[in-house]
């Protein structure tokens, strides 16, 4: 069986950047299905506490009439704010919230600072049955997460793995695996490119697929070391312009190239796969 194809809304980036021209969420569940998805994540970038729960239980209604299944994320180191998104995930029947431990311009929470953080909303987390998937970002190792959520319960914190973002922290994305994916309840699937000389290097995004990112081995790791199909978002880092409508345009083709191409990768995989093994999938 193949797995859901999802996709964040990171994947319309420039579409969102710019909230006077940024289309309702009800419009961005159709532009998500319209693109081949069978499963997407509203994250910060959308917005998505502008609508009220209510108005949560009638888009997680639309979402189940296009075939979309639908999940939240947020980046925010409040616990108030946590519990307004968890008011929203309830809204849509949803069993995890996906979160981003970091902000821009402040500092990076401490082991401490995230066990204090965690400490702080478990007790919701456990009344609603509800499990917080952190994302490894930027600049949290992820051995530091790991330790962090070790004295939990797993159903109630786990990981949003994404396999690129922790390349600052010199993390590709075996380590990530190896630290983080025993408590994965999703993962965020892009690619990259590197060029540099011997002086310094740039890493900078590609089409899910097409670059330094190994996607046939990630994927049949993935395939291989879960029991369930595994919840799996395409994410990409798509260059600006400066132009908003040239922006959008090549977000919309990255989206669809990585959407191809992980459908093809997926297809590839699963067939090299032993028939006792393809048959569980």
């Amino acid at each position: 069986m193949m797995p859901p194809i999802g996709a964040t809304s990171y994947v319309f980036r420039y579409l969102l950047s710019d909230a006077s021209k940024a289309p309702g969420l009800d419009d961005l569940l159709r532009h998500a299905r319209d693109a081949g998805l069978d499963s997407f994540q509203v994250c910060e970038n959308a917005r998505p506490l502008n609508a009220s729960p209510a108005e949560w239980t009638k888009l997680g209604r639309q979402a189940a009439g296009l075939g979309l299944q639908l999940s939240l994320g947020c980046m925010t180191l409040d616990p108030a704010v946590i519990v307004q998104y968890l008011d929203r995930v309830e809204a849509i029947g949803g069993s995890y919230l996906r979160v981003v431990l970091e902000r821009q311009g402040e500092a990076p929470l401490t082991l401490d600072g995230i066990r204090k953080f965690l400490d702080g909303i478990v007790t919701e987390l456990e009344a609603r049955k509800i499990c917080l998937a952190i994302e490894n970002h930027f600049e949290i190792p992820s051995r530091v997460l790991a330790e962090a959520a070790r004295n939990y319960p797993s159903d109630l914190v786990g990981f949003c793995v994404d396999v690129a973002n922790s390349l600052r922290n010199f993390e590709d994305a075996g380590v990530v695996l190896d630290l983080l994916s025993s408590r994965a309840i999703c993962y965020h699937l892009k690619d990259y490119v590197v060029a540099g000389s011997n002086v310094g290097f740039n890493v900078s995004g590609a089409p899910f697929g097409e670059g330094r990112i190994g996607a046939p081995a990630l994927l049949r790791r993935l395939l291989q070391s879960v029991d369930s199909l595994p919840r799996m978002f395409l994410e990409t880092w798509t260059p600006a312009s400066g132009v908003h409508a040239d922006d959008v345009a090549r977000d919309a083709q990255w989206l669809a190239a990585s959407v191809c191409n992980l459908e093809q990768l997926l297809s590839e995989v699963i067939a090299s796969f032993p028939p006792a093994d393809s048959a569980q999938l």
